[in-house]
């Protein structure tokens, strides 16, 4: 038995529970290319929606149970990469003529958003572009590739989802190169 930040007595497996949330959302994100494959969007949605949950409670959680760590953060990043990297690809299991039309700035969101992710890992420390990109820009990737699955991309979605992703992306490279620009005018201890 370990006692956490709040006091209580707990078994110290439950110290593992946010890992373990995060695993288990790369697990449904595999399951739900199935759904994908088969269309199946009734069950598409529910395993989406599965892995979302993880994603909201794994970090809460670790922090609550005091064991938030770096590899939790990095375990939690490499899960909402695959999550992320997964919704064109889910896109276009659904809607390939959706991906196809749209294709130029999917990669160079794709290229921008993985770029962003391993100059984070290098310039910060930690893989986590979930914790460099908002919470806004997922909400509006997954928002967008349910309405595109289910209607299409209606204009203005696509303009806002384009004006949020690539806001973020701005500030979060804005953020690089500023800890980059301090690091290279801080003295050198020697």
């Amino acid at each position: 038995m370990e006692t956490s930040r709040v006091g209580a007595a707990r078994p110290r497996l439950v110290g593992y529970l946010p890992h373990a949330l995060s695993f288990l959302r790369v697990a449904f994100v595999g399951l739900t290319y199935g759904a994908a494959w088969r269309r199946d969007a009734p069950q598409f949605a529910i395993l989406v929606l599965l892995a979302v949950l993880t994603d909201v409670l794994d970090g809460p959680l670790a922090r609550y149970l005091g064991t938030a760590s770096r590899f939790g953060a990095n375990v939690d990043s490499a899960a909402d990469l695959v999550f992320y990297a997964s919704l064109p690809v889910w896109t276009w299991l659904f809607r390939p003529d959706l991906v196809m039309a749209n294709l130029p700035i999917i990669l160079a969101f794709a290229v921008l958003y993985v770029s962003a992710n391993f100059l984070s890992q290098r310039a910060l420390g930690a893989l986590g572009v979930h914790n460099r990109l908002s919470r806004t820009s997922g909400t509006v990737g997954v928002v967008v590739t349910f309405y595109g699955i289910l209607w299409g991309l209606n204009p203005w979605l696509y303009v806002l989802a384009i004006a949020v992703l690539s806001a973020d992306l701005a500030q979060r490279y804005g953020a690089l190169i500023r800890h980059a620009l301090a690091n290279r005018r801080a003295p050198q201890d020697r």
